[in-house]
């Protein structure tokens, strides 16, 4: 159980299910997800507009406009994660992704993700994957906390249509984040060779492709193992708020019969400039009080 009482969603006692057939208020929310790291709310019901002004009552809208007005293909502030068919879209398309930080590539501080079911006809396809990071990183092996506490990973930014301002060709990203509430890993797994379209790319800078694909395939198996991982399979009328500086999310891919219209918002508590930066995942995981 967690500290408020409701269900836990993992072993490690991460997350809480709030099934209580009421309209949820952001506040109560917005509590809920910063203590248990991610809230699953059920038989919610809202128009885009409401849902929009419910993302407001949680904190301040991550919105991309004026000089950032075509990332995400245009959304601004409210994505459509919709499945389409579109040729190319990968991040709002059909197909998995794996485990990630959203603002990772664009370099955004984004506290809570907030997700809506305005449809959802699904099974366990395209179900939504959030990892309790902070546990699977106190618990990681040796041989892979080694390589995060070398400070970087190398990115590139493969769906041009949605990042479209980070650097072309590689880059590096810290692998630990800090906005104030909690040292966190700072990370998205590159997509498996099976999966047809990748957003991003990533990888290890200084070692072979084939010690670097180690590494990952090692890391993914301990993230996604049954005792950090809460695998959230959409019904109509869902709302799942993810604290991202606690957690990993990735999603299943959808199959051809299935459908699932999301929306997203993204939030942002007390900004903290210059963030993120490198430590050593040595030290020891401190959290402050959520602000």
């Amino acid at each position: 159980m967690t500290q408020s009482g409701y269900a836990a969603l993992t072993p490690s006692g991460f997350g809480a299910l709030w099934n209580e057939g009421t309209q949820a208020d952001p506040g109560t929310v917005r509590e809920l997800a910063l203590e248990s790291g991610v809230a699953v709310v059920k038989d919610q019901k809202f128009t885009k507009e409401e849902f929009r002004a419910f993302v407001s009552g949680l904190g301040d809208k991550v919105s991309y406009d004026d000089d950032d007005d075509s990332v995400g293909y245009g959304f601004t502030d409210i994505l459509h994660l919709d499945g389409t068919r579109e040729e190319g879209k990968v991040i709002t398309g059909r197909g998995g992704l794996p485990l990630h930080t959203d603002g990772v590539l664009l370099g955004t501080q984004v506290d809570l993700i907030v997700l809506y079911a305005a449809e959802a006809r699904v099974q366990q396809d395209g179900a939504t994957l959030v990892c309790d990071q902070i546990t699977a990183w106190k618990e990681l092996p040796d041989h892979l906390r080694e390589v995060l506490d070398r400070g970087h990973l190398e990115y590139m930014a493969t769906e041009r249509g949605y990042f479209t301002n980070v650097p072309e060709g590689w880059y590096r990203i810290p692998t630990f984040r800090d906005y104030g509430r909690v040292t966190s890993l700072n990370l998205a797994l590159p997509f498996q060779a099976d999966e047809a379209l990748a957003s991003w790319n990533v990888r290890v800078p200084d070692v072979s492709a084939e010690e670097s694909e180690r590494f990952f395939a090692d890391l993914r198996a301990h993230l996604l193992s049954d005792r950090y991982l809460h695998e959230h399979r959409w019904s109509e009328g869902d709302l799942v708020v993810i604290d991202n500086q606690r957690t990993l999310h990735g999603r299943r891919g959808l199959a051809d019969s299935a459908s699932r219209k999301l929306l997203r918002g993204q939030v942002t508590l007390a900004k903290v400039e210059g963030a993120p930066g490198a430590i050593s995942s040595g030290s020891a995981v401190q959290e402050t009080p959520a602000r």
